[in-house]
């Protein structure tokens, strides 16, 4: 049987430095539909993706859900300036 991923991820603006702040506060808190388990609950850091910024969120998203693999240790965040906000996604890959 072939298992399944599925995906955290969250949003916060600010530099990368607020975001890696937020990533701690997040690890912290319950996942709302799984209240044993924490937010990016194995993921010990959050890392850049790279040096794009997207002016698409969606684009952001589908490049992230591309990269991001299960067995990372780690969160991706994708910087997204759309032209009315400007934000980071943060999202993580699980293996179920």
């Amino acid at each position: 049987m072939r298992s399944k991923i599925h995906y955290q991820s969250n949003i916060c603006g600010g530099d990368f430095q607020h975001v890696k702040d937020c990533f701690n506060t997040w690890k912290t808190q319950p996942l709302v539909y799984r209240m044993n388990e924490h937010m990016f609950e194995g993921k010990r850091e959050v890392r850049p993706l790279d040096d794009r910024v997207f002016d698409n969120a969606e684009v952001a998203q589908r490049t992230l859900l591309n990269t991001c693999g299960p067995s990372d240790p780690y969160a991706l965040a994708a910087e997204i300036h759309d032209g009315e906000r400007d934000m980071w996604l943060v999202m993580a890959a699980y293996e179920e």
